[in-house]
């Protein structure tokens, strides 16, 4: 794996003080563990992010063909998109890459995929956690592209690329190593990047699983747009199995930094989730596990299916 950084670029870019914002934006959620009336759930996280200028992937999933097929069925058309966010190395982020690349033979779709420094250290993982194969992708011309820091992709849109651990949150699987170069260390994955959204209404933060924290994700996504709130967190949070001491701090600090929307799908738990609606003050229209199909936009909020 770690060869493969020989085919990447890396980026190094900062936000510009005037940065094009978002008018229109939607969000559809395409793998999490939930169903709602279409599709099907599993282990992992996929969401389609639309706006009035662009059409970007953000993750692919756990199984091979669970995002091809949900958003077959929501009768959403992925040919085309060019650009895919993995937001980390695990398996349940990654996995549909090919599967997707293959039903769209247009050597367009998904031929960039962003990743974070130090995505290919991971090269030693449990049975079962193996990344889709990555030469498969450069082999039918798709490019990584390494990002280091906060990086413009589109026209109000952004990727962090690693985010400083400012504050001790361990949003990640915990007794697992990694093995690089300098030594066998703790496995906290180090490249966990999010997007962030710029639009009239306030930031909108996508994560895949938020393992870097999402208190450490908000504050440097606040040092970069000083001024500016964040309206709405959707994706997974990874607080599952976390104490409820630390999922109070958290929601304490989505309470300070005014969110008005959250989706906590995959990993974030569903007991937190209501335990992050009640302690923030959200309600069941504001604040919901994540289900496939539902989606956000800025217009209506969170619309779902049958699940509340």
């Amino acid at each position: 794996m770690p060869k493969l950084l020989l085919l990447a670029c890396t980026i190094f870019l900062l936000p510009a003080t005037q940065a094009q914002k978002v008018a229109k934006l939607k969000i559809t959620i395409l793998s999490t563990m939930l169903a709602d009336t279409h599709g099907v759930g599993e282990w992992g996280f996929s969401a389609l992010v639309e706006t009035d200028s662009t059409r970007i992937l953000l993750d692919v999933g756990g199984r091979p063909t669970t995002v091809r097929d949900n958003a077959a069925e929501l009768k959403l058309d992925l040919g085309g998109i060019q650009q895919v966010i993995l937001s980390h190395n695990h398996f349940d982020h990654t996995s549909g890459l090919t599967a997707i690349r293959q039903r769209f033979p247009d050597g367009k779709t998904l031929s960039t995929a962003y990743i974070g420094a130090g995505f290919f250290l991971r090269d030693t993982v449990p049975v079962g956690m193996r990344t889709p194969d990555s030469l498969a992708y450069t082999a039918s011309g798709g490019r990584f592209t390494v990002v280091e820091r906060f990086l413009k992709i589109a026209p109000g849109i952004w990727l962090t690329g690693p985010v400083p651990r400012k504050y001790p949150e361990k949003n990640y699987p915990l007794n697992r190593h990694i093995h690089t170069a300098a030594g066998t260390r703790e496995d906290n994955v180090s490249e966990d990047m999010s997007m962030i959204i710029e639009t009239p209404k306030g930031l909108v933060l996508l994560t895949g699983c938020g393992h870097a924290g999402i208190v450490n994700i908000m504050d440097y996504v606040q040092q970069q747009f000083p001024g500016q709130k964040i309206t709405a967190v959707i994706g997974g949070i990874h607080l599952l199995d976390t104490p409820d001491e630390q999922v109070a701090w958290t929601a304490g600090k989505l309470k300070d930094a005014g969110i008005q929307y959250f989706i906590g799908a995959h990993c974030t738990g569903i007991n937190a989730t209501y335990k992050i609606r009640e302690l923030t003050g959200l309600t069941k229209t504001t604040c919901l596990v994540g289900a496939v199909g539902m989606t956000f936009d800025l217009d209506h909020g969170i619309t779902t299916g049958w699940l509340r």
